[in-house]
């Protein structure tokens, strides 16, 4: 097995397993607290874990070309910072020449003085604060402008779900902001894994490599 953080996270652990994967990933338990209360869950942290993040990337890659044998057309998106790593993997792999960023703040080399900077608001169980905002700038805009096909997202896991409806409704600002007439389609959602049991409102198809267990309110 392998400790995500090469050992050095202490408590308990959860043993991740996936197909193609020739070994387990031990993630810690981690507890989150939030106005609805505190939560228990499994924490898959990819910042700066090279080796997942290239052998989990070309596993995601490959199923995102199963899916999509040709890409012409089709634009990628992903939000910093946890799937950040993992979709530069994916992307390479992909020969992509670009993909689409949300950030979690506005940075200064958007220039939001003078260029069009778009924002939403999303809550996430992996945040203690109750809600936060996605922006996209120009670049990323012009880049799903181009996306005649549709858009496939890139996320390291899919939860309740919100994080991808805020991606798209950031989709749909920067189509509007393009002047286009419709938005172009989200085509699919490719995760790492799916935490907790399907959300029966969320539509879009998911398509992902393994399962974590649902987040468990506990007391104290």
């Amino acid at each position: 097995m392998i400790d995500i953080l090469g050992s050095l996270e202490s408590g308990e652990k959860y043993s991740l397993r996936m197909d193609g994967l020739p070994y387990a990933i031990e993630l810690p338990y981690v507890y989150i607290d939030k106005e609805e209360g505190r939560f228990k869950m499994v924490s898959l942290n990819l910042v700066g874990q090279t080796r997942l993040n290239r052998d989990i990337g070309r596993l995601l890659a490959r199923k995102i070309t199963s899916v999509f044998p040709d890409l012409t057309g089709i634009g990628v998106l992903t939000v910093v910072e946890k799937a950040l790593q993992l979709s530069q993997v994916v992307s390479q792999e992909l020969d992509l020449d670009a993909m689409a960023v949300a950030y979690n703040r506005i940075k200064p080399h958007m220039e939001a003085a003078r260029r069009p900077v778009i924002q939403v608001a999303v809550d996430n169980i992996a945040t203690s604060a109750k809600s936060g905002f996605l922006y996209m700038y120009e670049r990323d805009m012009n880049l799903l402008a181009q996306a005649t096909r549709g858009v496939i997202i890139i996320d390291d896991v899919v939860s309740s779900g919100s994080t991808i409806a805020a991606l798209s409704s950031l989709v749909e600002e920067a189509a509007q902001l393009a002047g286009l007439a419709t938005p172009p389609d989200i085509l699919g959602v490719f995760c790492v894994a799916k935490e907790g049991e399907n959300n029966p409102f969320f539509t879009t198809r998911i398509h992902s490599l393994a399962r974590l267990p649902q987040p468990e309110r506990v007391n104290g």
